[in-house]
């Protein structure tokens, strides 16, 4: 251990390699991977379930501390059998990081702690509570036993570990250690909390220092609530603050995803004048790499690929042959089923399953034919805004009837009626669209360098990786201008020379509509330029955009210089090694306080 080294300690709830359910763990990650050589790291995270598999992957060490508490049965009802929390601690190795995943040491505590549902609505409290006071007791350990390993600085990522946090900030107080502080927000949710869960979490009355613009303030609990709730919108006066305005209060320095988010929703809905000052932004990153991408997808599929296409080993692969065989084979031929945890989600697959002839057991129906093919990624719920593909697809069908529409999406249990209501959509347009439900590794990077165009069309979106990802793959971006989105694509429209995509207005289906048929032709007219030397006056006709028509009569292969424009975009300023400088600097600054 280096001990002039400053000690971070990250508290997440979702972290690449360990757990992820979309990209907020992509982050931490990534950002420990290339910090951890300027910081002592070490990562805490619920297990999730992880135990065994990581043992089959990796060295894991069990810690010989163990954290064992009497059950207040008030609190999770008289029928326990068992009457000890019992948590176990288990210590990886990721990346150069440690990582320490807190597991249920018997039957009780495991069934929230090992969840392998990250976030399952019946047990999240739980484990939440479970892993808060793991955490707590686990830095009282430290300070009896080896304080050269508690931090100097803590980062919490999400609403999920700011109670973990005050545990800990608070036996460090109790004890004159004294500890500053971060808080990521990646997404607002909103959730409340009122005070008494926090004193089953193990939180009690002990004062904090808040870091407030005249200076650092003792404050407990009740003190913090009541400053958070001054600060709330008047209608909500009776309500308890939100988990979040109690993490913005109480950390030193509050950072989100984006500029765009930073203003237009952490600060108004977080405390504005109380956090404004202490208050940034550091982007995410993306360390895709097209040419890897791309070889590996040719390693594995380029075999195929010819037979099915009749293509001789003389000959290259293109896209279009990716493309054909991807849609009119591979994406009902996968090497495993699209992996779900949920078996909630599972019985709503099977469910729509029955009598449905483009769905079956979760995987799905090829096409009968090849077409232009834009594909979506992503969790399923209301911010993400895939309705808006479907509302589109009769203008956009309408002019291009071979259209193919894929998604990719990842199921949760608080998306049990979208899965059935997107499952009808694909019966209505059965040439045209296909659904994908669970985690597909087998054809994900596949179908970012086989498909024409990428959309994001959220509703709202602090960053978006998805489009980092997207570009990374030199994958054209049709999104929403709206949070982190606006800041990472660049429209074609107002800068021919470096556009990446178009920027459309959220749910509006006829502006998506507009832009996809645009991206189509784009492409359709450098492919066939390459192939006649020509261009076809119908397909110029379809561009509705001035700029976009004079463009194309200046290269007609506009679209590959979009193309090339999207990976340079992320190389250039994406990378997590770029990213995560300003977070360095922010750690440094916060030793400072």
């Amino acid at each position: 251990m280096d001990v002039l080294k400053k000690k971070v300690w990250i508290f997440t709830f979702e972290y690449a390699g360990i757990a992820k359910v979309g990209g907020l763990g992509e982050v931490p990650a990534n950002q420990a991977k290339y910090l951890v050589d300027q910081f002592d790291i070490t990562v805490f995270i619920p297990s999730h379930g992880q135990i065994e598999r990581l043992k089959n992957l990796t060295k894991i060490e069990k810690l010989s501390f163990k954290c064992k508490l009497l059950i207040n049965s008030e609190s999770l009802g008289p029928s326990n059998e068992e009457r000890f929390y019992e948590i176990s601690y288990y210590k990886v190795c990721i990346n150069n990081v440690d990582i320490i995943l807190l597991s249920g040491e018997n039957s009780f505590t495991r069934n929230y702690l090992d969840d392998i549902n990250v976030y399952n609505p019946e047990t999240f409290n739980e484990k939440l509570m479970i892993f808060s006071l793991g955490m707590r007791n686990y830095a009282k350990y430290l300070i009896d036993i080896q304080k050269v390993k508690l931090p100097d600085i803590i980062h919490i990522h999400d609403y999920h570990t700011v109670i973990p946090f005050i545990g800990v900030k608070q036996e460090l107080k109790v004890n004159n250690l004294n500890v500053r502080s971060i808080i990521t927000f990646h997404l607002l949710t909103g959730p409340r909390f009122e005070l008494e869960f926090y004193y089953k979490c193990g939180v009690d009355n002990t004062p904090l220092d808040i870091r407030l613009k005249k200076g650092f303030k003792l404050m407990n609990i009740r003190e913090i609530f009541a400053l958070c709730k001054k600060s709330q919108d008047k209608n909500l006066d009776d309500n308890p603050p939100t988990v979040e305005q109690v993490g913005a209060l109480i950390s030193d320095l509050i950072t989100t995803v984006s500029n765009s988010y930073l203003h237009s929703d952490i600060i108004p809905n977080l405390g504005q004048n109380l956090i404004e000052f202490k208050s940034d932004f550091v982007w995410d990153g993306c360390d895709w790499d097209y040419d890897e991408i791309y070889q590996m997808v040719l390693y594995n599929f380029g075999d195929d690929i010819r037979k099915l296409c009749q293509i001789s080993e003389e000959s290259t692969i293109s896209r279009e042959d990716m493309k054909k065989y991807l849609l009119t084979y591979k994406i009902s031929h996968l090497s495993q089923s699209p992996l779900i945890h949920s078996s909630k989600v599972l019985e709503v697959i099977e469910d729509i399953s029955n009598g449905n002839s483009f769905m079956k057991d979760g995987n799905v129906a090829n096409f009968k034919e090849s077409g232009p093919l834009v594909i979506s990624t992503g969790r399923i719920s209301r911010q993400k805004g895939f309705e808006t593909i479907f509302e589109a697809l009769p203008k956009i069908l309408d002019v291009i009837p071979n259209a193919k529409v894929l998604l990719l999406l990842l199921p949760t249990e608080y998306s049990l009626n979208e899965i059935k209501n997107y499952a009808q959509v694909v019966k209505k347009y059965s040439d045209n669209l296909r659904i994908i439900f669970g985690l597909t590794a087998d054809i994900f990077y596949f179908a970012h360098i086989a498909a024409d165009v990428y959309c994001a069309l959220s509703r709202w979106e602090p960053f978006g990786i998805i489009a980092l990802e997207a570009m990374s793959a030199k994958l054209p971006i049709i999104a929403t201008k709206i949070g982190g989105l606006q800041e990472t694509i660049i429209d074609i429209r107002d800068d021919k020379d470096n556009g990446t995509g178009i920027l459309i207005e959220k749910d509006n289906p006829s502006q998506f509509a507009n832009a996809l048929i645009t991206i189509f032709k784009l492409s359709e007219i450098a492919l066939n330029f390459k192939l006649t030397g020509n261009i076809d006056k119908d397909d110029l006709d379809l561009i509705t955009d001035e700029k976009i028509k004079s463009q194309i009569l200046l290269d007609a292969m506009y679209y590959e210089k979009i193309k090339d424009n999207c990976y340079k975009r992320v190389k250039q300023n994406f990378r997590w090694n770029i990213v995560s400088k300003k977070l360095e600097l922010l750690y440094l600054k916060l030793s400072e306080l």
